[in-house]
């Protein structure tokens, strides 16, 4: 607040107090950079992911010849990328799901080709929690298209999993800050050094001449303190202990897991039989339980496209939620809400009855 109130200073300006607040944002990219094991010149702030996932897509692709591969459990704004050029007539690939959730590592390395120009493949699914192995995606390209781009969309790993760029293999890395408590409206594009990737938003040439537009201070500064900040109270093993008390405590209500074991903790999605999770989902709100039907991004639409990738039927889609947690969420809190969910659907199945 006090960046958004008492330092409101333009930091393209070159009177003293908008220098330091440019000094202050040079920070924030280090703390970025330093998360990521990459240098600092190659962190470039955007508005959101949805904004780096377009930049990619328009610019990383943009008059190029060849193919477009992308995974079939895309956030909306990367299939949504990818679908766009595929109506502009590019040739657009989708690597299927086993039925895990998982990328079929064999049919992406078929569809790769020496005419691949980009690939991208998301990190951590923000519909079911799976974690690809970017670092065996990497050596896949490099084996089949050497000189395609590799792109990722890293909103949902974000201080929860490895996100060294240079372990990971991949040439871009998208970021949104408010997936782990900054503000909204502010994210980040990694470009690995000599990766040719053209400017998406012209004007005044901020960033380094890659995003033009005056910067957003406050919101830059937020998602430096969220980086820190989770990486002080994030624990691994006990996020895996709140998502086991929500798979205990639910076990014998009917329920399907969506996604494997090995995901991410932070992530579980449920197929419950003989419900409408919508009802659910109302119903929850009332008692104080928040929860989600899928992707946040893609509420507003009844088809879940990551789902039916899997194999899931309409019935239990359907009946789909998404329980996540948070670095503040207490064991206590998770039983409670577990049990809130177990109840109300046992009433909903009641009335239904």
């Amino acid at each position: 607040m006090e960046f958004a109130v008492n330092k409101y200073y333009n930091p393209s300006a070159l009177y003293g107090e908008a220098l330091s607040v440019k000094n202050e944002i040079e920070n924030a990219r280090a703390v970025i950079a330093k998360r990521l094991g990459a240098s600092a010149n190659e962190i470039f702030f955007t508005s959101c992911a949805t904004e780096s996932n377009n930049w990619v897509f328009e610019s990383g692709f943009k008059n190029k010849k060849g193919n477009i591969v992308v995974s079939s459990m895309e956030h909306a704004s990367v299939y949504q990328c990818a679908m766009r050029q595929k109506s502009r007539g590019a040739d657009v690939r989708f690597v299927p799901l086993q039925s895990d959730g998982r990328i079929d590592m064999d049919k992406l390395y078929d569809l790769l080709d020496e005419n691949t120009s980009l690939v991208s493949i998301i990190h951590c699914s923000n519909e079911t929690g799976v974690i690809n192995d970017l670092k065996a995606i990497s050596s896949a390209i490099k084996s089949k298209c050497r000189n395609a781009l590799f792109h990722s969309d890293g909103v949902q790993a974000l201080c929860k999993t490895n996100n060294k760029v240079g372990e990971l293999g991949v040439d871009m890395y998208s970021l949104s800050a408010h997936k782990i408590g900054g503000m909204k409206g502010i994210g980040a594009l990694y470009i690995k050094k000599g990766v040719s990737l053209q400017p998406y938003i012209a004007g005044g040439g901020q960033e380094y001449g890659m995003r033009s537009g005056t910067e957003n201070v406050a919101g830059i500064l937020s998602f430096a303190a969220a980086v820190k900040n989770y990486e002080n109270k994030f624990n691994a093993q006990r996020a895996q202990t709140l998502r086991n008390i929500f798979i205990s405590v639910l076990s014998n209500c009917d329920v399907k897991i969506n996604g494997t074991a090995t995901g991410s903790n932070c992530i579980l999605s449920l197929s419950i039989k003989g419900i409408k999770a919508e009802v659910l989902q109302h119903m929850l709100s009332d008692k104080g339980v928040l929860i989600g039907l899928g992707s946040a991004c893609s509420s507003k639409s009844r088809n879940n496209r990551v789902l039916s990738a899997m194999g899931v039927s309409p019935k239990l889609i359907e009946g789909s939620i998404r329980i996540s947690t948070g670095i503040d969420t207490t064991e206590q809190d998770a039983t409670n809400a577990a049990e809130i969910i177990k109840q109300e659907i046992y009433t909903l199945r009641g009335n239904l009855s």
